[in-house]
């Protein structure tokens, strides 16, 4: 099984992904990433199927199969996040208190650590964790996170959320549009994003389906692993494009439904 990156209190280390076929979705990713797979044992996790994406270098990811009750009710694949916090049930007992929501309260996942999930006020969903060990986790390498950000109608109060929620600093950039997005920082540096989704195609924010978080994979080429993608079912809303500073970057939808970044970042 794959340990906890040891990173610092409301930084992103872990994300998985929710998929109605986890078979379908395993083809899928080792054909865009090469990854392969562990699965845990189901006694572990709640007794779903669960299984550890890795590459050559470590653990980048995860995947779970939706409970058959999600299964009969159409749920669409999704890519989740896990920010690390010092004590699950104190971050989670003052969400109410600034606006946001506990959709799933703290829970104890094995030996491995404590698991909750809360939405921010302007609804998205991110998943909190208290690990009881630590160790490498791959990250900023093919087939692994790259960066993630919370895509949301109201960046600016989904900033204010997180910063007291979480104790972090969050840095402001003005958009073309005149939006606010923030850069969340962290004692590891800046870990992740809040951006307006308000600028989106109408297509893409039905996608979304309101306030998401997206997930950005390394890649070693952004047009060949898009073309991986569709040449196995993926959809690719837009060319890749580039972001001066940053790299080239392309949004896929996987063939259950599940949006997911890839990015190919500027060396140096």
């Amino acid at each position: 099984m794959p340990q906890y990156t040891e990173l610092g209190h409301g930084s992103p280390f872990w994300v998985d992904l929710g998929a109605p076929d986890l078979d379908a979705s395993k083809s899928f990713y080792n054909g865009l990433f090469g990854w392969r797979y562990e699965e845990a044992p189901p006694e572990e996790v709640g007794g779903i199927r669960y299984v550890w994406a890795e590459n050559s270098s470590g653990f980048a990811a995860g995947i779970a199969e939706h409970e058959k009750n999600e299964v009969k009710g159409d749920a669409r694949a999704s890519w989740g996040v896990q920010l690390l916090v010092d004590d699950a049930e104190e971050v989670a007992g003052r969400v109410a208190g600034l606006g946001g929501t506990v959709a799933a309260a703290p829970e104890k996942v094995g030996e491995y650590g404590v698991l909750a999930e809360v939405a921010d006020p302007t609804g998205g969903t991110v998943k909190i964790w208290q690990a009881y060990q630590s160790g490498p986790t791959i990250k900023h390498e093919h087939g692994s996170m790259q960066w993630c950000e919370l895509m949301t109608p109201d960046p600016e109060a989904a900033a204010a959320f997180f910063r007291t929620l979480l104790k972090v600093k969050t840095e402001p950039m003005e958009m073309p549009d005149g939006s606010v997005n923030s850069i969340v920082h962290t004692a590891d540096g800046p870990v992740m994003g809040i951006s307006s989704s308000g600028g989106l195609r109408e297509d893409l924010q039905e996608r979304l389906g309101g306030a998401a978080w997206v997930v950005y994979f390394n890649v070693d080429d952004v047009d060949a692993a898009t073309e991986r993608a569709v040449a196995r079912g993926g959809e690719l809303p837009d060319p890749p494009w580039d972001v001066p500073g940053i790299g080239r970057i392309a949004w896929i939808v996987d063939p259950q439904g599940a949006l997911v970044g890839l990015i190919k970042p500027l060396v140096g």
